[in-house]
């Protein structure tokens, strides 16, 4: 049951981060509005459940106005495929990463800059700060509606060997998912040999020695059992994972105006609630590795310092290309004001 609950979830952290809901710009009334939710998550796993509760709210809210089915389990495709069914109106909403809502607005990747943002209090107390300018730029720029936004865990460095500093990690190769290409950039622009592939093919990778380490959720590596090989897991966190749950505006236009401050609102405690449930999935994949031999590799207050004066040395190169300059300062300044005690 443990395993199953995992992989689920792997799958989830893998495509995706961080989801978004989106519909389109329209006119009409709310009377018999059908919204078709894309996602690439099974119906048996913490987000099929959540979505499952959201098509059921929306319909309540409604009174049976909106009929709300969900399509499970990448049946329309990965994000590339349901950003153009969106725009076609083919379906109304769908579940994104954060690769998926940079495409959609290009500032959001900067939530994902390597060791920029370190554990959960700063991820909360940061987005509590940019969120609303997220979502001015999406719903004020865009032919979308965030709903509402949802952590999905955090990324570590997995490794046949221990990697404590960044010269560590140069002598692995690297698996990596090709969908995160920015991300991807960033880590080429450091140094590091990386190797494209998808997540189930990591393990028959590592058996040719194609790869020994990967970057990845420990929810992913436990479920694929990759931590029986890679055996190292570097303490600090990478990015975390963030999406939205917003709407294609073409049907947010057709909802009666009485019923969208409900909808959102109910939107985002089913987010909330998921976010912890992930949390313990996180929690609970680390523990069954430790019970079989998975190394925490704690890393000195020096040896974090090496990782975050290399991406310093980026920097110059990925600000106004990679990273939106003015949310990374404002970023920034959020955690170095938290880190000195100041709130």
């Amino acid at each position: 049951m443990t395993h199953n609950r995992l992989c689920i979830a792997a799958l989830f952290l893998f495509c995706l981060g961080p989801l978004a809901l989106f519909a389109q710009r329209g006119r009409g009334s709310s009377q018999n509005i059908e919204i078709k939710i894309a996602s690439p998550v099974p119906e048996n796993s913490l987000w099929g459940a959540s979505l499952n509760r959201i098509a059921a709210e929306w319909t309540r809210i409604s009174g049976g106005q909106i009929r709300v089915r969900v399509l499970h389990g990448g049946t329309e495709g990965g994000e590339a495929k349901m950003r153009s069914s969106l725009d076609a109106n083919q379906i109304q909403a769908a579940v994104f990463t954060t690769f998926g809502l940079s495409t959609i607005n290009p500032s959001i990747i900067t939530l994902s800059c390597p060791f920029l943002i370190r554990d959960d209090a700063e991820l909360d107390l940061v987005m509590r700060e940019v969120q609303g300018d997220f979502e001015e730029r999406i719903n004020n720029t865009t032919q979308y509606v965030v709903m509402a936004w949802s952590k999905a865990g955090w990324v570590n460095v997995f490794s046949r060997d221990p990697v404590l500093v960044p010269d560590d990690l140069r002598r692995h190769r690297l698996a990596t998912n090709a969908e995160a290409s920015d991300l991807n950039t960033v880590f080429k622009t450091m140094g590091f040999q990386l190797v494209e592939t998808d997540l189930v093919d990591v393990a028959s990778k590592m058996a040719s020695g194609a790869i020994n380490a990967v970057y990845q959720s420990p929810a992913s590596v436990a479920a694929y059992r990759l931590y029986t090989s890679l055996r190292n897991m570097a303490s600090i966190n990478i990015a975390p994972f963030l999406g939205g749950i917003v709407m294609n505006r073409v049907t947010w236009e057709r909802i009666d105006p009485r019923h969208r401050e409900e909808m959102i609102r109910v939107t985002r405690r089913i987010a909330s609630e998921l976010d912890a449930s992930m949390q313990r999935t996180s929690d609970e994949a680390l523990r069954v590795m430790g019970r079989s031999g998975l190394v925490i590799n704690r890393l000195s207050a020096a040896q974090e310092q090496l990782w975050t004066d290399e991406v310093e040395r980026a920097l110059p190169g990925l600000l106004g290309t990679i990273f939106d300059r003015d949310i990374y300062l404002k970023i920034d300044a959020i955690v170095k004001r938290y880190r000195s005690g100041q709130r």
